[in-house]
This record gives C-alpha cells, structure tokens and sequence, in this order.
C-alpha cells in the first residue's frame, strides 16, 4: 500500500475508534477495564525494584535526601515503587511518611493485604540485594519486613479521580516534598494544565523526578515520532478519546515550560536515537523545525526543584 492510502487508512479506522470512546459502552468494549490495567504498567516487584533504583540514583546525585510527603504520577499496577520510596524516607525523617498514588485509572487496589504482599515479593527478589548495597544504613529490609508480617501499616494512599479533582483535594499545608513519575506524563493530553497543577502542588524547596517517554508508543521500534506526523487536528480527531492516549509534548519543550512555571533543573538526562527514521518533510510543520537533538530524543529523566 502506498503511503498516502496507508496514511489515509490509519486516520479513518483511528477516528472511528475514537469516536466509539466518547461513549462509556464504546470504551468499555474497545478497552475492557481488565485490558487498561493490564497495559498501564507492570506489577512485578523486578520492575518496582528498577524503578525505585532509578529515581534514587537520579535524585541523590543532585542532592536529594529525603522527604515527608510524596507523590507518584500515575503508578499503574506498580504499588512496590512507592512502598520502597516509603521505606527510605521513613528512616530519615522525624515525623511520619504520606505516600499519595495518584491516577486517572483505578488500576490496582491499595490496602493493608496490598502492601503486605508488594513488601514480601520485594524482600523476596533477587533484585532487593541491589537495594540492600547501595542503601546499606536505611533499613529497608526491616521496615518492609514489618509490613510484610502486618507490623506495620505504611500511609499510601491510592486516589483516582481527574486533575482537578485531586488539586482542589489538596490543601495548602499538604503539599509535597517529593514528586515522581515513571512513563506516565506523555499519557496526559492536557499537559500544560498537569505541570502546572504540579508545580502548584509542590512544597517551596520541593523535589521533582520524571521519566517521560517521548516515543510513539504504536510504532516505537519503526518510526519513533509517527505520531508527529499529524496536524493538530488530525491528531485530535484520531486520538483525544482513546485512554492513555500520548500528548507530543518534546524534550525541550517541557524543560521550557516547567523553568518558566518555577522549577530549578538539576539534570536533564536524554536518551535519543541516532538517526531521525523518516525525512523531516513527513513531518507536520508544527514539528518538521524542531532542533534535530529533540526529535531524536525519546525520553527525557528530569530532576528539579522548586524555587519559590
């Protein structure tokens, strides 16, 4: 098939989804709740484990300790993560630990049993020793050992509800110290609402650390920037309904916007690819200028703080 008539054929059939999801029914049965939660992430204690150590590494080298009260973006079915991020603070503050998971998606419950499962399957992986070495005074095992024998109850809450639900939900004297996610920002459609949401929500002196994949996620291995191919329209009318669907937000223009609205960068990590895998003039002209550093970028490790 040619690529005008591959093109073509890839909206229509898009848009056709798309319109089936403004409707509960046509959502439902195009992406089955059991489905959605299956997709949005894994729940292995192997990749809480990765995640943990990644955003711990990323956040001490700039200078990170500790903080009282967290906040994951959009966890999925990964509850281990923020347990382990429970954990550490817990042993170097002076005061109790609030862990808030926050979702769109109710992909997972969160109670007692939960946790106690998620802290024995963490103990039990091979991958905890990594952990064990690298953190060796935090006691960690201990703590998660009394979550696991019903000791210990960790304050993780689990809230699904839309953006502006949960920022009218936090008040003033709770917000964060520390804010993480894990390929979880390029699935929010209104992402300039989001960074600001956050920033707002973010203690003076607060910390942020966000891994953002910018990879088109339906043909990742392909064409990583397919997805730039649209106009803003196009790209509307064939993806604005579909859960999870990614906004086009680059790598520079998330750093851009989240200095401007009051976070100091400590690092900025890119992972890119060597060659762009079409011609620039694929590209929808809203793309086809962008530095080619930026359309090579396919995700984007952030660390910052906020400032005032």
């Amino acid at each position: 098939m040619k690529p005008t008539l591959e093109k073509a054929a890839r909206f229509l059939w898009r848009a056709a989804r798309n319109l089936l999801c403004t409707t509960p029914y046509g959502r439902s049965f195009l992406f089955p709740p059991q489905s959605l939660a299956n997709h949005f992430g894994r729940s292995d204690a192997d990749y809480a484990l990765s995640v943990f150590l990644h955003h711990y590494r990323q956040l001490s080298a700039a200078g990170f300790h500790a903080a009282d009260r967290l906040l994951e973006v959009g966890p999925g079915r990964n509850v281990g993560t923020a347990l382990l991020m429970w954990a550490l603070n817990l042993g170097r503050v002076n005061q109790p630990v609030t862990m808030i998971l926050w979702d769109i998606f109710p992909n997972m419950v969160v109670d007692a049993d939960a946790l106690k499962r998620a802290a024995r399957a963490l103990l039990d992986s091979p991958a905890f020793i990594d952990v064990q070495q690298m953190l060796p005074n935090d006691r960690i095992d201990q703590t998660l050992g009394a979550v696991a024998q019903g000791e210990l109850l960790p304050d993780i809450r689990y809230r699904v509800e839309p953006l502006r639900s949960f920022l009218l939900g936090v008040s003033e004297a709770d917000k964060f110290s520390l804010v993480y996610s894990q390929a979880a920002i390029e699935h929010i459609w209104n992402i300039a609402d989001f960074w600001q949401a956050m920033i707002h929500l973010t203690q003076s002196g607060g910390w942020h650390s966000h891994r953002i994949d910018l990879a088109d996620h339906g043909r990742r291995e392909t064409n990583y920037i397919e997805m730039l191919e649209w106009s803003p329209l196009a790209y509307w009318l064939t993806m604005r309904f579909i859960p999870g669907a990614i906004n086009r937000w680059r790598a520079g223009t998330h750093l851009e916007f989240v200095t401007s609205q009051g976070l100091q960068i400590f690092s900025a990590s890119r992972e890119t690819r060597e060659a762009l895998p079409i011609p620039r003039s694929r590209l929808n002209p809203a793309f086809s200028a962008l530095d080619e550093l930026d359309l090579r970028t396919t995700a984007l490790d952030l660390v910052a703080v906020k400032t005032e």
